[in-house]
């Protein structure tokens, strides 16, 4: 039999006699849900003392909707009919049957009535209803059961059940798929949706990320994700039975991809996008940024139904999590269509906020690292020749590209506004969560535990949503309740603050700061609140309770908010360089037991890259020498390598040593880059790993593998350097390789750029001084000045950018904020220490220089001090700054003479 979803089953009994079933006050049953039959079914000599099923099993890809008609044997003379939802009578094929037909009218009234629950009917089955109205001998019963709705009492025995196949001995993959055997082998009329909620959480929690017999599992929980696509259809969850089923979604794609179309997993896993670069190599100056997907042609069309329909589910309970949210607090949400949807279900409670956020926020993450302008952008090396099965296989795949012109991207994500399903639902989450909720001004946030707001937190940058104005307010006010928590915590002794916890936040708002500056302030108070009040300074090591992990998300935190905390950075330090002298020394005495705080390589490169961003050397303390120096020989150790020798070492055994620790392509660039920075490539152990790096890379650019063109930006900018300090560690980059990287880097220099307000106004003032210069020079140069070799003054620049031999060139850099650490606050009504250059600045004069450029810094602390209106005050300071003339002249009185700038010097504006 084929079933589907437009007809009512109704079991007839063809006496009035009812009998008790379990509690239930009427006799029999059936659930709708099925089919285009068009006659009865005779379940006559059915016999059994207790109840059984008699079930069909519909193919139509909705999974577990079984039909099921309980039968007693004390009814002989039963009858399964179906009723069409298209017939207005009913008529019996049976030639047994006593009666040849009857109304419906009065069955579909019923049922419409009470379709959520178990109703049960004495309808007259005759000819002529009027009669049969009037008649009392000739009535029958009817009773309709509806799937998915049972009572309070059989859920529970059926919610035993599944929680006991989740508690048997068995491996973590034999008991999940257990859980979801139980439910779906249950009598649907015996389930309900938090049965089915509960199932999909459980296995959720229960599966492993690798295991065997993952296929088997997942054709499971396909057929339960079915069940739900059409409860969520009918909207037959409530508010938590949503937040829950989205979770366990989340779930179960975080550990399983596979559960969505790979269509959804390509677009979710950063787009291959080709920047100034085409894949057959070629070079091109052009700011166009090309997205490309490739769909297989050969795939059938119905391939990935199921995967689709769960994809659908997580729509459609977005759709509905929207309407309920904004009912909630008043307003109506409208559906694509434009018709209004009202709900009847209650609003969200904090704790279902932070399980949306988090399940949306792993569904669709961020497409744009934090901080930076494109989406991640490949390349490729082309050399190899296709063989001729790989075009025929060509022939057979479409490729898809969208161009867009990657100038706009600036501006585009200064003005974000929420378009997606998703995007509007995290604005209105945001907006619920801090409307009030009492008289005295608390909202849902202040309700939230330490768990629910570093989940929240997290779950916005990971979604990577932090530009609209709801979304900036739920982070301000995030951390001002933080702050105050930890501010209660020191004086009341309150509620127990996890490390885990506050890093994760601090995390979070330093990963956001980096695409909206508006939230960095609130990064630097919640850093200061959890250095002054949670980390005891009296105690040797204030951070040994603290895990590695907590480490370096603070680490990474201050990292992107660009804080100088030098004493929370130390103590972090201190706990890492303990714990890698422990390993090492361990390892040289052949001692092999468990450490309390052991550091992972990636998280060790992390750090460095902390280090390196901020630009800690040894000036700013011995500890983050000591650091830098022993990073290389500790992931040596971990590699396997330590006392290899460069020669010993092959590519492959290289490559499988950087798999087995898990130091992926970004991690390995950001070492490489790091070192660099740092100038800690003279150690023997420093110039082995950069050999080893350096060296796979190459190897890998040369066989033809994908390389993102941002990690070659950072392998070229080394490379340049290391060729003429430490040319060891360079030996096995081929020429091919070379010059790939250096097109590729030329390209990303080439590309379009905009600028900024102040360097507009630092241009406008060298025009009115009749200092010729060039802005966004082709070499990654704010403004050029090219000058005679004699030139004693810079108003003499030539306005030509060609045959630069034999010619002075300056590079004039304005250093806007982005370039220093961030200012401190001023005390006591003194002007603070001036900010420290990060280290890619630090690096990008270094390039310049090796290029022949001279440089002159213009940093923004010191140009901003001058207000717009004086401008013969901007002449002055850039007179002494770039010594543009002997004298300038603003009237017959007022000469401005050269003189040399004074560092640190207070100007009449401080």
């Amino acid at each position: 039999m084929k079933f589907t979803t437009s007809s009512w089953l109704v079991f007839v009994m063809m006496s009035s006699t009812s009998f008790p079933n379990k509690g239930m006050s009427f006799p029999i049953a059936s659930f709708i849900s099925s089919t285009d039959i068009r006659h009865g079914h005779n379940l006559n000599g059915m016999q059994d003392d207790k109840m059984r099923d008699h079930s069909s099993s519909f193919k139509s890809g909705l999974g577990h909707l079984h039909t099921r008609a309980i039968i007693h044997k004390k009814y002989k003379s039963s009858k399964l009919w179906e009723i069409p939802s298209d017939t207005t009578s009913f008529v019996c094929n049976d030639p047994q049957a006593t009666t040849d037909g009857a109304t419906l009218t009065s069955i579909r009234n019923d049922i419409d009535e009470k379709q959520q629950g178990r109703i049960g009917k004495k309808i007259n089955q005759s000819n002529h209803p009027e009669e049969a109205r009037n008649s009392d001998n000739n009535t029958d019963t009817v009773v309709v059961f509806e799937p998915w709705g049972a009572d309070y009492d059989t859920s529970t025995r059926t919610q035993k059940s599944i929680k006991s196949a989740a508690k048997q001995r068995a491996s973590p993959i034999v008991r999940a798929s257990s859980v979801l055997k139980t439910l779906l082998n249950t009598d649907p009329i015996n389930c309900n949706a938090s049965n089915l909620v509960c199932a999909l959480t459980l296995s959720a929690k229960i599966v492993p990320k690798h295991a065997q017999r993952r296929h088997e599992f997942r054709e499971l929980l396909h057929q339960a994700l079915d069940v739900l696509y059409t409860l969520v259809e009918k909207e037959q969850l409530n508010t938590r039975q949503l937040a829950n089923a989205i979770w366990a979604i989340a779930k179960h794609y975080s550990i399983d991809e596979s559960i969505f179309p790979p269509s959804f997993r390509r677009n979710n896993n950063n787009p291959i996008c080709y920047a100034g670069t085409s894949k057959d190599g070629t070079s091109s100056s052009s700011s166009i940024v090309s997205f490309a997907e490739k769909w297989d042609l050969r795939e059938e069309e119905d391939k990935y139904e199921k995967e689709e329909r769960a994809l659908c589910t997580v729509e459609m309970i977005a759709r509905q999590l929207l309407d309920i949210t904004t009912t909630a607090n008043g307003s109506v949400s409208s559906d694509p269509s434009g018709s209004s949807i009202h709900s009847r279900r209650r609003g969200m409670n904090q704790v279902e906020i932070s399980m949306v956020f988090w399940a949306y926020a792993i569904l669709f993450p961020r497409h744009v690292p934090a901080g930076w302008e494109l989406p991640p952008r490949v390349g490729l090396m082309d050399t190899t020749v296709p063989t001729k099965a790989e075009l025929e296989n060509d022939e057979e795949t479409i490729t898809f590209e969208k161009l867009e012109d990657s100038s706009n991207y600036n501006a585009i994500r200064e003005n974000i506004q929420p378009t997606s399903i998703v995007d509007k639902l995290f604005d209105a989450l945001a907006s619920d969560m801090i409307q009030p909720i009492e008289n005295d001004g608390m909202t849902k946030l202040h309700q939230c535990q330490w768990k629910e707001l570093s989940t929240i937190a997290r779950s916005f940058a990971n979604r990577g949503y932090c530009q609209s104005p709801s979304a900036q307010a739920l982070m301000m006010n995030l951390s001002n309740v933080s702050i105050s928590r930890i501010l209660e915590k020191k004086d009341n002794d309150a509620e127990e603050i996890l490390p885990r916890d506050v890093t994760e936040i601090a995390w979070a708002l330093g990963t956001m700061q980096s695409d909206c500056y508006n939230l960095s302030d609130s990064l630097e108070q919640f850093v200061m609140a959890i250095d002054k009040n949670l980390i005891d300074k009296s105690l040797e090591r204030p951070m040994k309770k603290w895990k590695s992990a907590d480490c370096v998300q603070m680490a990474i935190a201050l990292g992107h908010g660009r804080l100088d905390q030098r004493g929370l950075l130390e103590q972090i330090y201190r706990e890492t360089l303990i714990s890698m002298r422990e390993v090492l020394k361990n390892a040289k005495e052949g001692i092999s037991h468990p450490m309390d705080k052991p550091f992972l390589v990636f998280e060790i490169v992390a750090l460095l890259w902390v280090q390196a961003r901020l630009y800690l050397t040894g000036d700013c303390g011995m500890i983050f020498d000591e650091f830098s120096e022993l990073a290389p020989q500790m992931i040596l150790y971990r590699m396997h390598m330590l006392n290899d020798s460069q020669e010993k070492s092959s590519f492959d055994h290289i490559q499988t040593a950087l798999a087995k620790i898990n130091l992926a392509s970004q991690e390995q660039a950001n070492l490489v880059w790091s070192l660099t920075v740092l100038e800690k490539y003279h150690s023997k152990f420093a110039v082995d790993l950069l050999s080893y790096i350096i060296g796979a890379c190459s190897k890998s650019c040369k066989d033809g593998h994908l390389i993102r063109l941002e990690h070659a930006h950072q392998l070229w900018q080394s490379i340049v350097i290391l060729q003429h300090e430490c040319p060891e560690a360079v030996k096995d980059v081929d020429p091919q390789t070379l010059t790939f990287l250096k097109r590729t880097w030329n390209q990303e220099k080439a590309r379009q750029k905009s600028s900024s307000a102040r360097h507009r106004a630092l241009s406008q003032t060298l025009n009115f001084m009749g200092v010729k210069h060039y802005n966004e020079h082709d070499e990654d140069v704010d403004m050029a000045l090219v000058l005679k070799m004699d030139s004693k003054w810079t108003h003499s620049a030539e306005h030509s950018n060609s045959n630069t031999d034999n010619k002075q060139r300056v590079a004039v850099e304005f250093d806007g904020p982005s370039h220093f650490t961030k200012m401190a606050k001023s005390d006591n009504g003194q002007r603070p220490k001036p900010p420290r250059a990060l280290g890619h600045t630090v690096l990008k004069y270094k390039l310049l220089k090796k290029q022949g450029w001279t440089i002159v810094r213009i940093p923004f602390y010191e140009f901003d001090r001058i207000p717009f209106w004086a401008s013969m005050e901007r002449q002055r300071y850039l007179q002494r700054k770039l010594k543009t003339h002997a004298n300038l002249r603003f009237s017959g009185v007022d000469v401005s003479e050269y003189k040399a700038p004074v560092p640190n010097r207070n100007s009449r504006f401080d």
